[in-house]
């Protein structure tokens, strides 16, 4: 698959060592300056990754739970008022993955006359490949769709397992209705699904594979699972934010960057850079309101195209909070 283009990463890479003259700042900013009246705060979340996070893991931070204290308002990506949410929207998204999934376009169906079986050196590589999606699956003519279809399913799959978890966002929505916050998101969740939709079916990394190349990725990806790669990768990554370091969450990403997301430089423009774009204006004319906190998912905090540099360039001073609790 492609990764993340090498400008780019290290432009992302020398942000992060800039960043360590700031003591390595961690996931907690504090916004101030352009004419604000009052403080609001920046806060990088951990979408959950399969870790059910605690009240206690979360309140950690250094500086987290004054700030939270002190915010009248607190920001999601979304909206996770259960009132407020866009059942229509959602319905439509999963309906319109479920459509792909099942019913499949010629893109994703195999040439005619390729056997899966050909593809493997190894016979027992194809068979628990073969067992994997013809059991689990219960799909016995799963050979019809190509290793790419395949990889893109069980990667939603993978994806829709790991936010079962309680991510910190979620925590922290739960923390601000008992605190009777004001909440809110930073966008529509129709935004979110086509950001998503984009992510979950797009193939142009796996598909500029040979088949046979997209065969042994795919089974990379089923053996990770049952032999518990993954696993470990996403506690990795747990460990990594609960550290509170930018420095070695940077690095676990730069290892891992076809595990974590790191599809195509599209791909990181329009699920971070666009996105983060988008959420400016809308951060401005609340932080002016009232003081806020944004909880947004790490990533967004990182890199030349981050929210920090975004306001930044509007004229507003964001430092790190390095305060103990």
């Amino acid at each position: 698959m492609k990764r993340l283009n090498f400008t780019f990463l290290l432009t992302l890479i020398a942000f992060i060592a800039k960043a360590q003259t700031e003591s390595n700042p961690g996931w907690l900013w504090q916004i101030s300056g352009n004419g604000l009246t009052q403080k609001s705060y920046l806060f990088g979340t951990c979408h959950g990754e399969g870790h059910n996070f605690t009240k206690e893991e979360v309140f950690c931070f250094p500086g987290l739970q004054d700030a939270f204290d002190e915010s009248k308002m607190l920001f999601n990506e979304a909206d996770l008022n259960p009132e407020h949410a866009d059942t229509a929207a959602l319905n439509k998204f999963w309906k319109s993955i479920g459509e792909l999934f099942h019913n499949p376009g010629p893109e994703y169906m195999m040439p005619e006359g390729v056997d899966f079986r050909t593809f493997y050196d190894s016979t027992a590589h194809f068979k628990e490949v073969d067992d994997y999606l013809a059991i689990k699956y219960s799909d016995p003519e799963y050979w019809k769709k190509t290793p790419g279809y395949w990889f893109m399913r069980l990667g939603v799959a993978l994806f829709i397992a790991t936010r079962q978890a309680k991510a910190v966002d979620e925590l922290l929505y739960e923390e601000a209705v008992k605190q009777v916050k004001e909440t809110g998101g930073l966008e529509e969740v129709k935004d979110i699904d086509g950001s998503l939709q984009s992510m979950f079916t797009d193939t142009k990394g796996i598909d500029t594979l040979s088949m046979k190349e997209q065969a042994d990725t795919l089974y990379r990806m089923i053996r990770d699972g049952k032999n518990g790669t993954t696993r470990r990768k996403y506690q990795r990554v747990y460990k990594a934010y609960m550290s509170n370091d930018t420095c070695q969450f940077a690095k676990l990403l730069a290892e891992n960057l076809d595990f974590f997301g790191g599809k195509s430089n599209s791909h990181e423009k329009e699920m971070l850079n666009d996105r983060n774009a988008a959420w400016i204006p809308v951060i401005k004319e609340n932080i002016a309101k009232r003081p806020c906190m944004i909880a947004v998912g790490c990533r967004h905090l990182m890199g030349p195209a981050s929210l920090i540099a975004m306001l930044r360039r509007e004229g507003y001073t964001v430092e790190p909070v390095t305060k103990k609790n």
